[in-house]
């Protein structure tokens, strides 16, 4: 019985018994607060209409956006847009004005390419 399990877990590979997750860092240089968050629908930067799921990084600490696919895999443009804000303006505004104003601090649109570039790191500023 032992003979067979070890053999249907040589045939089933490493490979597809671990999870892997495909992580950008996001690293926060400063001494505020961040959210951000992502978005696959490059080259269309426009900052979507309802509130998305986001993400904080801590003052000079880090954060990560994964994946249990390869981005490349799942980028339909080969780029991902990723939007960075001020804690306090999420706070302080509703999404519609944060929209309206275009209250961001900075939106990095990156290639797989630069991203491979980078090791993977998005260093806020």
């Amino acid at each position: 019985m032992l003979y067979i399990m070890l053999l249907v877990l040589f045939n089933v590979g490493c490979d597809k018994l671990v999870d892997h997750v495909y992580s950008i860092k996001i690293q926060n240089n400063t001494t505020d607060t961040i959210q951000f968050y992502d978005s696959y629908v490059y080259p269309d930067t426009t900052i979507i209409n309802e509130k998305p799921r986001l993400k904080m990084a801590y003052p000079s600490k880090f954060s990560y956006l994964d994946s249990k696919e390869k981005w490349e895999d799942i980028l339909p443009s080969d780029t991902i847009s990723i939007y960075i804000l001020s804690k306090d303006t999420v706070d302080k505004y509703s999404w519609d004005l944060i929209r309206s104003g275009n209250r961001i601090l900075k939106r990095y649109d990156l290639s797989v390419k630069d991203l491979e570039k980078n090791n993977w790191i998005v260093i806020y500023p």
